[in-house]
């Protein structure tokens, strides 16, 4: 499949009184390490906690269809999966990886888009990157994307199965909402 964009950005979509209210809900739960499901732990340091939120899940499904519209990848989408809250301190990093699962779920569903609500900007590094189709080819396009310089409730949305990685962590501490969209499987 051919994109003539990888990724849309929307600005500040979310308030600063929303991101905090995610960063309370996501502190106050259980953070674990985050871990691959397909892959090697080592490629990943970061701690997760899951947040389902039914409120959350329509103002984001809202944004979402948005960028799907704007970015002209006018994919079919149908539900979230609960959301995973990250935290990233120093030296935390997930190196180049895809969200797109091996299998459907039981219900036919795929990942289709996924999406990062920047939550706070009081860090350093962290950089996002993309890369169009393989990151492990030299002369592929590699977009590197810095969130903190959008700001707070930015919203970042892309394909799921569009390489991307979060650089380490220089300072600081880069707290994140990461989310799928899920559709029926690609005919």
């Amino acid at each position: 499949m051919y994109l003539n964009n990888c990724y849309y950005v929307l600005p500040k979509a979310i308030s600063l009184k929303t991101c905090n209210e995610i960063i309370n809900l996501g502190d106050s739960k259980d953070l674990k390490l985050g871990e691959i499901e397909d892959g090697d732990q080592k490629n990943r340091s970061s701690k997760v906690s899951w947040i389902e939120h039914r409120n959350l899940e329509l103002q984001l499904m809202e944004l979402v269809k948005i960028a799907n519209k704007n970015a002209k990848w006018n994919f079919s989408l149908a539900d979230f999966e609960p959301f995973q809250y990250t935290v990233y301190n120093k030296n935390d990093f997930y190196n180049w990886h895809i969200d797109s699962l091996s299998d459907a779920y039981a219900n036919n569903f795929i990942r289709k888009l996924s999406f990062t609500l920047c939550l706070n900007d009081n860090y350093e590094g962290g950089l996002f990157d993309l890369s169009i189709p393989n990151p492990k080819k030299e002369d592929d396009i590699t977009h590197a994307i810095d969130l903190k310089r959008f700001g707070t409730g930015t919203l970042l949305v892309f394909p799921s199965f569009v390489w991307h990685r979060v650089n380490k962590v220089t300072s600081g501490i880069r707290k994140v909402l990461v989310g799928w969209t899920l559709g029926n499987q690609w005919s």
